[in-house]
């Protein structure tokens, strides 16, 4: 996942284009779903054995994705392998610019994708959009069953009783670190800060920390790491300005003091990718780029702090349907639910995934698998600490605020607590 996607949690708002998780029976866990080429065709992997074919109708799809190299280069592999078995065609493109950005002008326009790579936290805001609809609700076509996901993956995927996407994987944040620089990854905040004091040299181009910390995100799970939230979406109450959460940034800004000055994501990352921090708060999604960087790479779930476990949020991976298919052939239906379901069931690929890209699976018989690497397993308990990112419309208003209160925090432009204040205050008033 690069800059562009995980720009995305600090622009979901509407107004604005910036921004931002965890089993069951599943269909075509005996490897029938593909593992023998057979792509499941004799319907054992819930697909009816189509696979989007429409029993030899074949048909072509527009697919969107905003994927690091890495990514991309293995999502483009499974498409080659789906479209030989299943005779349809399946066009991916990258959309361009931000994705949100360019959904809003392409669908309105009739120019926009028939499906494409995001995670979970746009299903409620995009479900509630009526002219010009975004999401399709494919419940009627497609086939697979939701209990082949866990069940946070499966709910993720639906809003209101209708079903706009199929999930493939969780992700969150957690703490990468260079086994050449920290002999025993930190389980404390403390023992963390006594490792990046030993490191931390700014005048000689060496930091403690690759952090984006003004992305509300990636620094989600230590504003709530005393169990406040930054939106309660249970309540539809704005609590970003608790105490429990204005105790975490105290938490946060104890590790700013340790990242290079730039925040931004690219400046961040390439610190610790070019040996120069012996720690990164990053996500999965850079695992198979970090791992060619560092020979010696390791990944830890977040240290605690005071005894609690940073609460990260955390998102699904979903192929979402756009509401281009409630026009389209049915072809173009059959291709577009089809590569969805080919892909996010059939476990080779799940497997796979999660060896190379760092996934978290959400396919039931996958999550149960004891050989997921050390990497993927630490993720996976950082996702069991955190929290689904809010998929209310209301989150909507959150992000731009909190961003900005990092952003002035971060600069010393304003305490934490009276940051915390304005960004309350600037959600309720758009709320």
């Amino acid at each position: 996942m690069n800059e562009k996607r995980r720009t995305l949690l600090k622009s979901m708002g509407g107004s604005t284009a910036l921004a931002a998780l965890a089993g069951c029976i599943s269909t075509g866990g005996d490897g029938g779903d593909g593992a023998d080429g057979s792509d499941g065709s004799d319907g054992s992997d819930g697909s009816d054995g189509s696979d989007g074919s429409d029993g030899g109708t074949t048909g072509t799809a527009r697919l969107w994705a905003d994927l690091s190299d890495a990514e991309d280069q293995a999502i483009s592999g499974y498409i080659d392998q789906y479209e030989s078995e299943s005779g349809n065609t399946v066009n991916k493109e990258a959309p361009g610019g931000e994705l949100d950005q360019q959904l809003e002008t392409a669908i309105p326009a009739g120019d926009g994708p028939d499906s494409w790579i995001w995670a979970h936290d746009w299903v409620g805001r995009f479900a509630v959009r009526e002219e010009p609809p975004f999401l399709y609700d494919a419940s009627d076509d497609v086939d697979v069953s939701l209990d082949s996901y866990t069940e946070t993956a499966r709910q993720a995927a639906q809003f209101d009783g209708s079903l706009y996407g199929l999930p493939f994987a969780s992700e969150t944040v957690a703490l990468f670190y260079n086994e050449d620089m920290v002999d025993e990854p930190p389980e404390t905040m403390e023992e963390m800060v006594s490792i990046m004091d030993e490191h931390h040299d700014p005048d000689n181009g060496q930091y403690g920390l690759s952090y984006p910390v003004t992305d509300p995100y990636f620094v989600s799970g230590f504003i709530q790491a005393y169990g406040g939230n930054i939106f309660d979406e249970e309540n539809l109450e704005v609590t970003v300005d608790s105490d429990a959460c204005k105790r975490g940034m105290d938490a946060l800004e104890t590790l700013s003091d340790y990242v290079p000055a730039d925040p931004g994501y690219e400046s961040q990352i390439v610190a610790f990718a070019d040996g120069l921090a012996p720690f990164a708060i990053n996500g999965p999604w850079e695992l198979g780029n970090l791992s060619g960087e560092i020979d010696n790479l390791g990944v830890t779930t977040l240290p605690t702090v005071d005894g609690n476990n940073p609460r990260t949020y955390s998102g699904i991976q979903l192929f979402y349907f756009s509401a281009m298919l409630a026009d389209a052939d049915q072809s173009t239906v059959d291709t577009a639910t089809g590569l969805a379901e080919w892909y996010t069931t059939n476990a080779d690929v799940i497997q796979t995934n999660a060896e190379e890209q760092g996934y978290i699976p959400v396919l039931a018989d996958v999550v149960g698998n004891d050989d997921l690497s050390s990497e993927v397993q630490a993720f996976a308990r950082q996702v069991d600490h955190g929290v689904p990112i809010p998929t209310h419309p209301d989150m909507d208003s959150v992000w731009t605020p909190v961003t900005e209160a990092l952003e002035r925090v971060f600069n010393d432009e304003q305490d934490s607590d009276a940051a915390l204040d304005q960004a309350a205050s600037e959600i309720r008033e758009a709320l």
